[in-house]
This record gives structure tokens, sequence and C-alpha cells, in this order.
């Protein structure tokens, strides 16, 4: 009567030790979906970034190109010549500030980029680890199943020389 008792249990103990191996497994590979998803949505907003950049930096130069056209039209509303003297400084300096501030938009811009780009990279590294974590819970798996079922007959050994 032990004796049956004893594969049964040595059977569903290996079963549940297979039933969590490929639970764990599962519930990493999702993760690992989920890392993968994250990733892609990291470089989406990467690109979105750059986008952005561009077009603040074509707002920018838009506005300095209006300012140094109110500069010559006040200029010239004075009756001043913008090649040289004053008027040519302001233009200089106008055009000087203006590259100075597209200079930091794109910086800034670059630095959004980058930060989105580590982001996704560290995305990607966790879903390569959960991966392998899935493929190592599956690996385990084996092993304590294997090892289940070796104590399950050791055991069955045993009952059977006592009776």
């Amino acid at each position: 009567m032990c004796i049956p008792i004893a594969i049964a249990a040595a059977a569903m103990s290996a079963i549940g030790t297979g039933v969590g191996a490929i639970a764990s497994s599962n519930a990493a590979n999702y993760r690992a979906k989920v890392a993968d998803r994250n990733a892609a949505l990291e470089v989406e907003a990467a690109n979105q970034e750059n986008q952005n950049t561009r077009e603040k930096a074509l707002e920018h130069y838009r506005k300095v190109a209006a300012l140094k056209g109110q500069q010559a039209v006040g200029a010239a509303a004075n009756g001043v010549l913008g090649g040289f003297g004053t008027a040519a400084d302001t233009y200089a300096d106008t055009e000087m500030l203006g590259r100075e501030d597209a200079g930091r938009i794109y910086q800034q811009g670059f630095q959004n980029v980058r930060s989105r780009d580590t982001a996704a990279w560290n995305q990607r590294a966790q879903a390569n680890a959960a991966r392998s974590e899935g493929s190592n819970a599956l690996l385990k798996g084996a092993f304590d199943f294997g090892s289940t079922v070796l104590g399950g007959v050791q055991q069955y050994q045993r009952l059977r020389q006592a009776n």
C-alpha cells in the first residue's frame, strides 16, 4: 500500500517541479517582451526628440531672421545703411547670438536623445537578462525534475526492500 503512495508522491512532486519551471520561464519571457517593447518606445521617443529639436531650431532661426529684418527696417527708417558701423555690428551680434542659441538647442536635444538611447539600451539589457533567466529556470527545472524522480526511485527501492 505504501509503495503506490510513494510513487504517486514522487510523480506529483516531479510534475510540480516541471510546472513551476515552465511558469518561471514564461514569467521571465513575459518580462523580456515588456522590456523589448519599452526599448522600442524609448527609440521612438528618441526619434521624436530629434524631430522636436529640428523643429525648435527651425523656429529659432525664423525668429532670428525676423529680428534681423526688424533691425534692417529700423536702420533704414532712420536713414542708416546696414553694411557698416553700428548697424553692421548689431546684425553681426544678432547672428552670433542666434548661432549660440541654436547650438544650445541642438546640445539639449542631443542630451535628451542620449538619455533615451541609454534607457533603450538598459531595457534591451533587461530583456536579455530576463530571457536568460527564463532559460535558466527551464534548465534548473529539468535538473530538479530529475532529482525528484531519482529521489522517488530511491524511496521506492527502500520501501520495496522493506516489504
